[in-house]
């Protein structure tokens, strides 16, 4: 495809792909690799300049190259350096870049979790403050805006491609291919016939790799999260993980995949999978021999200090409470940790949406027992120092009143117990059972969906000082505590004021109209270049402005 070229003279070493994604994905997240969550707030509710700066700084980079990186972008460039060479294939921070786009450059891939702001939670962050776009969609439309982005052929690819896999949208953004799904197979032979010339359809599925076709990470990764499984394998009709094959890669590749991180710098590493108390597993039930090997290998690499874990699935936790024993011990005893976290879902209290949606679950157990399993598996966590954050899902097609006083009656059980509860609205996402059903949003909210809202975030708010205090902020400490003490108030504050209303069921806001940031309005930059070449003298001022 024709380009027209803003870049000024490049050395001839500039390489001839370069992978990147927009800034809010290329952070080192202060405090965290879960407060990266914090990037699908919406705009105006701190400074820019004060978010970008502490909560959510660039990572480093070294000659222009990104030290840590997106997981999947670094996936990606394993396996596009395995077939073009270290050389032609960079990953970049999008503000370098300018500095290593060249005339050499052909192909700029990049990776996505949220490109357009719509996808849970960050919908309903934006409907219900309503004081700006999400930061997400913001960075990602500067992304598209940037010179560099139109001269170069451009890929979309990640988690959430299927948000821009329209060939409207994808004009409008100046995007010549979006890859959908798992991409280790079709990426390359993708990126190969690109730089032939050859003509490809513009939207493109990949294949299913087998565990041996994924390959180790070259780079080390944001928070030094370290796939250890893909898949899931429950089937929850509302996800998309649980469409793709459940496989577990090898112990030994998870270990070069951590040592890559800790080479680095990293020095805490989350292990990241759907269910990480079923590595290895044959079927539902945990293989506990293989899940504490997987920990016990991992903590003996030298410069670890802690070993965290992405998602662990209550119904796991609550029929093997000893084995969360067991792996709480493991990393408490050998490393620098006294308390671990994770994300998991409660989605629902009501039995009869667990049967609808979501039977597998519960497995091993009937969904007559889902409530009692939350319950167990919540106490079993924090007796272990555990502290998770569990989502629950607003709207789910077949919804009553009753289903959502389920999930109240839970929230209730719950109260007292170190954890986060995160209600969030149904969104409709191509790729998963639902797909076809209509997104809920605020405007549908009955008073029993406010009091569901209002009942989870009194009780994280009572929850979140304690989470502070036994935060460890390393050797800035002080510095960083007395940052994250100021924000967490400041949210927190934010909020209180909502919370009684909500408890009562009532809407904190009198808008009866969709937020106007809700549905993203996407520009139309097919013509920019042409725009651009007319006010080149300005050219700064025009970029700053848009």
């Amino acid at each position: 495809m024709n380009k027209i070229s803003f870049s000024a003279q490049k050395q001839d070493e500039s390489p001839r792909i370069v992978l990147t994604a927009d800034e809010t994905m290329m952070s080192k997240y202060r405090w965290g690799i879960f407060v990266g969550f914090s990037t699908c707030m919406p705009r105006g509710i701190i400074p820019d300049w004060f978010f970008f700066s502490v909560w959510s700084p660039p990572g480093p980079t070294k000659s222009n190259r990104a030290v840590y990186a997106d997981a999947g972008l670094r996936i990606m460039e394993a396996c596009l350096v395995n077939v073009f060479g270290e050389a032609e294939v960079a990953v970049v921070h999008p503000h370098d870049l300018e500095a290593v786009v060249g005339e050499r450059t052909e192909i700029i891939g990049m990776g996505g979790h949220d490109y357009l702001g719509i996808n849970p939670p960050t919908s309903e962050f934006v409907e219900m403050v309503n004081t700006g776009p999400p930061y997400n969609r913001v960075k990602f439309f500067e992304l598209m805006k940037k010179p560099v982005m139109r001269e170069k052929i451009v890929v979309a690819g990640g988690k959430a491609a299927w948000q821009l896999a329209d060939e409207t949208i994808m004009d409008k953004l100046n995007i010549d291919y979006v890859h959908l799904g798992e991409g280790e197979l079709s990426v390359p032979a993708m990126f190969k016939s690109i730089l032939a010339g050859e003509k490809l359809p513009r939207i493109i599925k990949g294949g299913v790799p087998s565990i041996d076709e994924i390959p180790n990470i070259r780079g080390a990764t944001i928070h030094g999260l370290v796939e250890i499984s893909r898949g899931c394998g429950r089937g929850c009709a509302f996800c998309t993980p649980n469409r793709q094959k459940l496989r577990f890669q090898s112990i030994e590749h998870i270990v070069r995949d951590v040592k890559t991180n800790v080479d680095a710098g990293q020095r805490s590493i989350c292990l990241h999978s759907e269910d990480v108390l079923r590595y290895g597993a044959k079927g539902i039930a945990p293989d506990d021999e293989r899940v504490l090997k997987l920990f016990r290998q991992v903590a003996t690499v030298e410069g670890i200090e802690s070993i965290g874990m992405s998602h662990v699935a209550l119904s796991t936790v609550s029929h093997n409470p000893g084995l969360v024993t067991a792996v709480s011990e493991t990393c408490y005893s050998m490393l620098n940790e006294d308390w671990t976290g994770a994300q998991t879902g409660i989605e629902t209290g009501s039995v009869r949406l667990i049967a609808q949606h979501m039977r597998g679950k519960v497995l091993p157990a009937p969904p007559e027992e889902w409530p009692e399993i939350v319950k167990q598996a919540f106490g079993i966590l924090d007796d272990n120092n555990c502290i998770c954050a569990a989502t629950l899902i607003n709207g789910l097609p077949g919804e009553t009143t009753d289903d959502v006083i389920k999930s109240i009656e839970l929230v209730a059980d719950l109260k007292g117990t170190r954890s986060l509860l995160v209600p969030m609205n149904f969104v409709s996402m191509r790729g998963s059972a639902l797909n076809n059903e209509e997104t809920f949003t605020m405007k549908k909210m009955t008073p029993e969906h406010w009091q569901l809202f209002g009942e989870c975030i009194d009780h994280d708010l009572k929850v979140v000082p304690e989470l502070i205090s036994i935060y460890k902020t390393g050797s800035s400490g002080a510095i960083k505590s007395l940052l994250l003490r100021a924000g967490a108030k400041y949210i927190t504050n934010a909020l209180q004021k909502y919370v009684g209303q909500m408890k009562r069921g009532e809407s904190p806001t009198d808008r009866t109209e969709v937020s106007k940031w809700l549905n993203p309005v996407i520009p139309d930059l097919k013509n920019w270049d042409q725009f651009l070449l007319g006010h080149d003298i300005h050219f700064q001022r025009i970029r700053n402005k848009y």
